[in-house]
């Protein structure tokens, strides 16, 4: 059975350092053989959760946005690829909102759709220190993962990408990137 991988894009700048990376490694993870889709949240329409746990008291979302088909898309796929610029030592808003309505996938009855699925981690930041910038990010993964039964495959940094076109002066963050994409294949 073809693995399937799902691209979740949180960077809110089009064409910025994030989009450069998951081109290529979404080149890469496409000839490796795999099935890749992607979603990129600044092109859609999701809610920010209202904690109503309607989702908890009756294992559905109290709303029916684009989040409903993007977790569709979580559900059939069996690698998440999460991405996102840290922004003030954290993800993107985007990337928040969607997460908070992943929560869905906490209740009980709704968590056997995600348990034992796999994720990986892409971030692209501006400063150069890359393990001291993104401790508190490593940590919220490690618990948001885990409350959910997923395993963390890696966790990919890019640091020293501040302005749009950064990623021009680094070429070998885009090879790494597709290299990256390629072995996901093998790991899996």
């Amino acid at each position: 059975m073809n693995k399937r991988v799902l691209l979740i894009n949180g960077s809110t700048r089009e064409g910025g350092n994030t989009d450069a990376i998951l081109k290529s490694f979404m080149q890469g993870v496409s000839e490796s053989g795999l099935n890749v889709r992607k979603a990129v949240l600044r092109d859609l329409a999701i809610h920010n959760c209202v904690g109503c746990c309607k989702c908890q008291k009756e294992g559905k979302c109290n709303f029916q946005d684009d989040m409903t088909e993007l977790r569709d898309m979580v559900i059939k796929s069996d690698v998440l690829v999460f991405a996102s610029p840290i922004y003030w030592c954290e993800i993107t808003g985007l990337m928040k909102t969607f997460i908070d309505r992943l929560y869905f996938f906490h209740h009980k009855e709704n968590n056997h759709l995600v348990a034992g699925k796999k994720a990986l981690i892409i971030t692209t930041l501006g400063e150069k220190d890359s393990e001291y910038e993104s401790q508190v990010l490593v940590e919220f993964y490690k618990r948001f993962f885990h409350s959910l039964q997923i395993d963390i495959l890696d966790m990919l940094s890019y640091p020293d990408l501040m302005e749009k076109e950064a990623i021009t002066k680094k070429p070998d963050y885009t090879k790494a990137a597709y290299n990256a994409g390629k072995k996901l294949s093998r790991i899996l």
